[in-house]
């Protein structure tokens, strides 16, 4: 099976120092997380890529399957954060915010992050971020930073209950993009960005407030089961969101955010 996405035009495209500069990339396997996992047991470094032309079996938030045909960016990061466990909402925001500042930057596309990890463009999803974590001892020491995005795939690939809700970059500037360029962008970005893991202040809310899809947006979010309405307000410098409710502000450190009102202009 041919190998579409070029190792050595990425390295030639690539800015950084460690992020990317080791990578195995494949033409087809089932999840690039489960190859990350077994490099990372493998001693492998901090920083490592994976990169799939597609997935088989691309896995999303809450063990949903993540459709990654060709044309796509399927990539995930060897990881070893070292930081306490309640520390990984603000790694996710990171990686979403990191995600869209480099989608803007290549495409000249408004991206915007809908919490806690869903990559948008006018409205529409165009991809997300995942983090596969290993605690061990309070303390998340191991993890798998996954990126997926929609980049030169025809929308009527995708499987038809997605069509209506999904964007690609393709569809959204009708032109072809160089993965290699997006992989390096999002890269230089993360690896930039990683001191402020071990930040007092990593100064996320301000970060956030320029990219956040829906601010001030009316929403409803699902935690654990319990349906809970009220007002995005931003998010805190964990990655928690911040929801104004009836009852008084609530952080909410898991669930999902659907959109009932846009903030009133």
């Amino acid at each position: 099976m041919t190998l579409l996405f070029s190792p050595e035009a990425f390295q030639c495209e690539l800015k950084t120092r460690r992020f990317g500069r080791a990578c195995r990339a494949v033409a087809e396997t089932g999840s690039t997380i489960d190859l990350a996992w077994e490099w990372l047991g493998a001693d492998g470094p901090e920083g490592g890529v994976v990169i799939a032309d597609r997935q088989t079996r691309g896995r999303g938030r809450l063990g949903r399957e993540w459709a990654s045909p060709e044309g796509g960016l399927w990539m995930s990061v060897l990881a070893r954060p070292d930081i306490p466990i309640d520390w990984g909402g603000r790694l996710g925001v990171m990686m979403a915010l990191d995600a869209a500042a480099a989608v803007s930057a290549v495409t000249g596309c408004a991206a915007r992050v809908r919490w806690p990890n869903d990559l948008l463009i006018s409205g529409r999803k165009v991809g997300g971020v995942l983090i596969d974590a290993r605690p061990e001892g309070g303390r998340l020491t191991a993890a798998i930073l996954s990126f997926g995005l929609n980049v030169n795939v025809p929308i009527n690939t995708l499987p038809e209950t997605m069509r209506g809700t999904a964007a690609t970059l393709l569809a959204e500037t009708g032109r072809i993009h160089r993965i290699e360029v997006v992989a390096a962008r999002i890269l230089e970005a993360l690896e930039r960005d990683w001191p402020l893991l071990l930040a007092a202040s990593p100064g996320l809310p301000e970060r956030w407030g320029v990219f956040d899809a829906i601010p001030g947006a009316e929403v409803l979010t699902d935690i654990a089961g319990e349906a809970l309405q009220g007002q995005n307000a931003g998010i805190d410098e964990e990655g928690a969101l911040i929801l104004k409710t009836a009852g008084g502000p609530r952080r909410i450190t898991s669930g999902e955010v659907h959109l009932l009102r846009p903030a009133a202009v």
